[in-house]
């Protein structure tokens, strides 16, 4: 499946069925600590990426570099059991943690299906993160614009974040418009709760491939643009958007309507 393809870039190790997660300041209220930091060894050595249901346990020691929430301590060690949809992590690596601790066990560990993720794949993050605490107190739609492109070559794909792209959400009674920063990344203050469609203007020679959202049924609503915003709250969108050799090849996915910059999704 060609989301389980793109899944590494964006949650790494965690396993194929686990869905996309929270948004970022849903990731920060749920999470006891929240840090960049670096693997510095693993136990056992090696790590399996892709999970199965028949898992195993990780510890990790972790060098922390940036703290935005909790513990204070320069190391901390996840233990990570062999539930299923539990991250593992790569020695050597850097993350944005989101932790938690397990005052029965009395352990850290990174819970299922969240936003932990490496640290070259959490711009959308770290923009709430440094802008904290008063981006805690707004509410935002904010995500991703990425280019994706494989061929035989590389059957796995390689991912590229999309910069100045502009784009629009709309909704019953206001619009709003931004443009992707350098890291690809938009976000939207102060928007009303309610219902929105975020409509990118894709550029010539680049067409829609897939949408991921956070929280439940990611699968189902992979070709929907359309998003709700909670009271206080915040919600997005990460875009996929591919060329038509990718979208078309003999082996790849044909998936759902192909959008251009003529369609409207970027009108």
């Amino acid at each position: 499946m060609l989301f389980g393809l793109l899944l590494p870039a964006y949650a790494t190790a965690q396993a194929r069925r686990c869905e996309y997660g929270v948004a970022p300041c849903e990731a920060y209220a749920n999470a006891d600590a929240v840090f960049v930091g670096e693997v510095k060894r693993i136990i056992p050595v090696t790590t399996k990426i892709w999970q199965t249901d028949d898992d195993y346990d990780q510890t990790a020691y972790v060098t922390v570099q940036q703290i935005y929430k909790g513990s204070k301590k320069q190391q901390i060690v996840l233990r990570q059991l062999g539930r299923r949809h539990t991250q593992k992590f790569i020695s050597g690596s850097r993350y944005l943690f989101y932790a938690n601790y397990d005052r029965q066990l009395r352990i850290w560990e990174v819970r299922p299906c969240g936003r932990t993720r490496m640290a070259d794949y959490v711009q959308d993050d770290l923009l709430y993160l440094n802008s904290l605490p008063a981006s805690s107190k707004r509410t935002r739609v904010s995500g991703e614009i990425v280019r994706y492109d494989t061929d035989a070559d590389n059957p796995q794909g390689t991912t590229e974040p999309l910069a100045g792209i502009r784009l629009r959400v709309t909704g019953e009674e206001r619009d709003f418009e931004a443009v992707t920063n350098a890291n690809g990344v938009y976000e939207f203050h102060d928007v009303p709760p309610g219902s929105y469609t975020v409509r990118p203007r894709i550029p010539n020679g680049l067409v829609f491939l897939w949408a991921i959202h956070y929280g439940d049924d990611i699968y189902a609503r992979a070709r929907s643009l359309k998003i709700e915003l909670k009271e206080g709250g915040c919600s997005g969108v990460t875009i996929l958007l591919t060329t038509d050799k990718t979208l078309n090849k003999d082996s790849g996915p044909k998936i759902g309507r192909v959008f251009t910059a003529d369609s409207n999704v970027s009108r």
